[in-house]
C-alpha cells in the first residue's frame, strides 16, 4: 500500500510538472531569456524521465491486474 501511495505521488507531481513545463516552454510564458528557457527544460526532461521510471515500476507493480484484465477481455469477446 505505502509503496503504491508514494509511486502514485511520483507519477502525479512528475507528470504534473511536465505539463505545466511543456505549457511554459510551448507558449513562451517565462520571462528572463535564455537562461530560464534552459532552466525550463532542463526541468521538463527530468520529470518526464521520472515519469516514465514511474510508469515502468507501476505496470511491473500491476501486472497480475493487467492480465487479469486483459484475460477478461478476450474471454468475453469470443
Amino acid at each position: 500500500m505505502k509503496k503504491n501511495f508514494y509511486l502514485d505521488l511520483l507519477l502525479f507531481f512528475s507528470g504534473l510538472t511536465c505539463i505545466l513545463t511543456g505549457l511554459i516552454i510551448d507558449f513562451h510564458l517565462f520571462t528572463g531569456g535564455k537562461a530560464v528557457k534552459v532552466l525550463l527544460t532542463d526541468i521538463h526532461i527530468d520529470s518526464g524521465y521520472a515519469m516514465s521510471i514511474a510508469v515502468i515500476f507501476h505496470l511491473i507493480w500491476h501486472w497480475k491486474w493487467v492480465r487479469a484484465v486483459s484475460n477478461q477481455l478476450t474471454n468475453s469477446s469470443k
